[in-house]
C-alpha cells in the first residue's frame, strides 16, 4: 500500500471514529500533542449547531464544565483554550452538534 494510500485510510478511519469532526484539525492536534507533549495546543473551535438550537445555552455550559473563553456566532459557538483531542471528542458527543472545524497552533509555554 503506497503511503498516499494509507493516508487516506487514516483520513478515512477518523471519519468513522469522529464523524462530526474536521479530520485535518484532528491530524494537527495530534502531530502537536506529540511534538510538544507538556503543553495541550492552543485550539480555536467553530462548534455548529442544528438548527433551532440555543447557542447562548450551550455557549453557558461550555463555560461552566469547560472554562473556556467562547462567543456566539451565527451558526453556533467560537471557543477558544488550549486543549487535547479528547477535549474536542467530548465536544463532539453532543447530540446538537452538527460539526467541528477550527485551528491548532503551538501554545506558549
Amino acid at each position: 500500500m503506497t503511503v498516499e494510500a494509507q493516508y487516506d485510510q487514516f483520513i478515512s478511519n477518523l471519519n468513522q471514529t469522529m464523524n462530526k469532526v474536521d479530520p485535518n484539525l484532528l491530524v494537527k492536534m495530534m502531530y502537536l500533542e506529540r511534538k510538544l507533549p507538556n503543553v495541550p495546543p492552543k485550539v480555536e473551535l467553530t462548534l455548529e449547531y442544528k438548527p433551532n438550537i440555543d447557542a447562548e445555552r450551550k455557549k453557558e455550559i461550555i463555560r461552566n464544565r469547560f472554562g473556556f473563553p467562547n462567543q456566539t456566532t451565527d451558526h453556533g459557538v467560537h471557543v477558544v483554550g488550549q486543549m487535547n483531542t479528547d477535549i474536542v471528542e467530548k465536544f463532539s458527543q453532543d447530540p446538537d452538534i452538527q460539526y467541528i472545524t477550527g485551528i491548532a497552533t503551538p501554545a506558549s509555554f
